[in-house]
């Protein structure tokens, strides 16, 4: 079972556009990074993170529910997410190589404009949204784009670049918490295959973790994905205490397909949450769609689920494209709801209107 619907579709989009680990006491391959601790004697952050739960300095605890987006391809309109009652954006960055953090539009080797992500968390921010920095994918010097989606992150041949890249992204977004990063999409194999193991799994998410703390007074929340392609929460129910020890803000994101929805219950989902909750381990739904692989996914238990334990869920994905079942709006911007798609687009909006205050309450132009 592989999960290539959706791997198709991120390449088709980008194209559509342009119409080992070392001991952090000795990191030969990177040179620069810290040693630990890298808690700071004290953290005064707008968001942050406590127990198993997000905090607000102003609001105590949040759930923000919203939506993944690619504004990187061209900016949407805000006040159409607005009237959707939006919190929270999660946005898709394909060519995290050569993507503008700021100034002006550019055209990447693979000839897709790219908008700078100042100017997109710029946008989010004056409609009071978070937003989810998360890199999709990889673009060479020949223009060839690698999706990072079930790879193994240190196995890959840019990964030293990688991490100087995730150095950059912390450097212009520090001082700056309403800007959330994710360290990478949907990492290992779907079925924990080519070598995954929990210890790698650890290796490597401290190695990027780290790489975004090593900038000074970089305090944002860092987004740690789970394993077999984000699905599972294994690595963190076995690991996941060891990457917290010595660090802060960290939030791990978990996406919701068949290894949540298929074959599943309301009463299943809420048991898995509260084993996460109930050890203290920080997570959102970065991921939660209807279509994967094979059929129509049911989602309406795990969205009664995540209400109920106030769980955030991010929706995949705000676009128009509605062919494509996932699509959540229509061309005139109603949502995107009929059987074949099991009113996917109906289910969030209603979703977002009845478990999200105002998009205000959150951040501040």
């Amino acid at each position: 079972m592989l999960r290539l619907p959706k791997f198709l579709l991120l390449t088709l989009l980008s194209l559509l556009a342009a119409c080992g680990w070392q001991e952090p006491q000795d990191p030969p391959e990177f040179p620069g990074v810290p040693q630990l601790p890298f808690l700071p004697e004290s953290i005064d952050s707008t968001f942050y993170i406590a127990g198993h739960q997000i905090f607000s300095k102003d609001k105590g605890p949040i759930s923000p529910n919203g939506v993944n987006a690619m504004q990187s391809f061209g900016l949407v309109d805000q006040e159409l997410m607005d009237a959707w009652n939006i919190q929270i954006v999660r946005e898709f960055i394909g060519n995290f190589n050569e993507q503008p953090l700021a100034g002006g539009p550019i055209q990447g080797t693979d000839g897709v404009w790219l908008h700078p992500l100042q100017t997109i968390v710029e946008a989010n921010r004056q409609h009071g949204r978070i937003t989810i920095l998360c890199p999709f994918g990889w673009v060479d010097e020949q223009g060839q784009q690698t999706l990072l989606t079930g790879l193994n992150p240190s196995d890959q041949s840019f990964y030293p670049q990688y991490l100087q890249r995730l150095k950059a992204l912390a450097e212009q977004f520090k001082g700056q918490p309403d800007v959330w990063i994710e360290v990478w999409n949907e990492p290992y194999h779907w079925n924990n295959a080519n070598g995954y193991s929990h210890e790698r799994w650890l290796r490597d998410m401290r190695e990027m973790s780290d790489a975004l703390r090593a900038v000074p007074n970089f305090e944002n929340i860092i987004l740690i994905p789970g394993n077999e392609q984000g699905q599972s929460e294994e690595a963190l129910l076995e690991k996941g205490h060891e990457l917290m020890e010595g660090r802060y803000n960290l939030l791990f994101d978990l996406h919701a397909y068949e290894k949540w929805t298929e074959n599943s219950s309301q009463q299943a989902i809420e048991a898995r949450f509260r084993r996460l909750q109930e050890a203290e381990l920080p997570f959102l739904i970065g991921e939660l769609g209807v279509l994967n692989v094979g059929e129509t996914l049911p989602v309406a238990p795990f969205l009664a689920a995540s209400a109920r334990l106030q769980v955030p869920v991010l929706a995949w994905l705000w676009n128009d494209n509605t062919p494509y079942p996932n699509a959540l709006r229509q061309a005139d911007g109603s949502p995107h709801a009929d059987q074949a798609n099991n009113f996917w687009g109906e289910r969030i909006y209603d979703y977002l209107l009845e478990n999200n205050s105002s998009p205000t309450s959150f951040v501040k132009p």
